[in-house]
């Protein structure tokens, strides 16, 4: 076990220090190559080095500059990764106590969170932040919850599928950028093109989407009103129906989204740093206060819709490629079906991990492809 740690720490810090010992990622190479090629003030001999080659950390742009190995020795990403992999542990650990998470939810969370924070801080935070609302929003009225869904505990405690359904893809998004575009920054500043910008639009309407689905799960189901069919909006169904839909639920998916992106909008790089009323070092040097405002809005833009959209998408899928049985006896939401259970929606075709599969990675895909618009808001 031992050794299996050590290995995984190990695996974890070489993705999050990679390009600053030269392992440079191939967009990373093509691009210094190319001004390696334009300049006239760099010899034959330093051009074939690539652990020659590093990410300058300016704090306008992630431009490449050519400096000595032991010039960009990565304190910081030491850190970080040794603060992640404590932090991950802390949490995963608390999580299982709590019984929020089953023994292979807890390894699992330890798992994204280790590799998701080695990738970045805000990357990390906002995985993080996302769990922790939904582990209190879980507790809310959960007593209220047991009587109306079938399997309903007051900690909801989670799986490794489900851990797994709600920050797999995202965590992978982030440690691609990580390896192919490098360190971590305010949009629109890589020198590699759009793909960076794309994997962190991405991120964040992958957990936007989740935020929105549980936010609306875990509060829509106490509210006072009956919910409406998504597909059906004249006809009421009863709560913890899948596809059904009410006001309390759309308004908690669209602020759980909107938190998200406006977490990670405001844990940009620099952005912290901006808002202190003293300057830092150059490597830890603020961003604009234009810059951040920027960030923020194209953010929170992307959370509100990937939040709403994606819950409503979510909603949609529920209604009718996800069966819902309803026990007149025990009068609420059941997982199979019985004697005395019917169905009231929807096909036996897909689970509500895999659902949720479908809908935050074309959440994710949507925010990627249309990057390009999105961003030119901030043009």
């Amino acid at each position: 076990a031992t050794m299996a740690l050590f290995k995984l720490a190990a695996s974890i810090f070489l993705l999050a220090s990679s390009p600053a010992y030269g392992f440079t990622s191939p967009t990373t190479l093509i691009a210094r190559s190319k001004q390696i090629s334009n300049s006239n003030n760099l010899s034959h001999h330093n051009s074939f080095f690539p652990s020659k080659i590093a990410i300058s950390t300016t704090t306008t742009s992630s431009s490449l500059s050519a400096l000595p190995i032991s010039s960009t020795i990565p304190t910081l990403d030491i850190s970080r990764t040794i603060i992640g992999l404590l932090l991950a542990q802390k949490i995963s650990n608390s999580g299982y106590k709590k019984q929020s998470l089953s023994k292979s939810g807890a390894i699992s969370a330890f798992l994204v969170a280790s590799f998701s924070l080695a990738t970045s801080f805000r990357n990390g935070l906002t995985l993080l932040a996302f769990y922790w609302t939904s582990s209190k929003l879980t507790r809310v009225g959960s007593k209220i919850k047991g009587k109306l869904e079938e399997g309903h505990t007051e900690g909801g405690e989670r799986g490794a599928s489900q851990v797994f359904a709600c920050s797999l893809i995202a965590v992978l998004c982030a440690c691609v950028r990580r390896i192919l575009v490098g360190n971590d920054g305010p949009l629109l500043s890589t020198s590699v093109g759009l793909l960076g910008d794309q994997l962190t639009l991405a991120y964040v309407a992958f957990f936007a989407c989740c935020a929105g689905d549980t936010w609306a799960s875990e509060l829509g189901v106490l509210s006072k009103s009956k919910p409406r069919l998504i597909i059906k909006p004249w006809k009421q169904v009863p709560p913890g129906t899948n596809g059904g839909i009410s006001f309390v639920g759309l308004a908690a998916s669209a602020a759980g989204g909107t938190l998200m992106g406006l977490i990670h909008g405001v844990l940009v790089p620099g952005g912290i740093a901006s808002m202190l009323p003293f300057n830092l070092p150059p490597m830890l040097g603020a961003i604009s206060s234009a810059a951040l405002k920027k960030e923020v809005l194209i953010l929170s833009l992307v959370g509100f819709i990937g939040g709403f959209g994606g819950s409503l998408l979510d909603s949609v899928l529920g209604a009718t490629i996800q069966v819902t049985y309803y026990d007149d006896v025990e009068e609420k939401i059941v997982k199979r079906s019985g004697p005395n259970a019917k169905r009231v929606g929807g096909l036996a075709f897909l689970s509500n991990e895999m659902v949720n599969v479908v809908s935050t990675a074309l959440s994710a895909l949507i925010a990627a492809l249309t990057a390009r618009s999105l961003l030119s808001i901030m043009i």
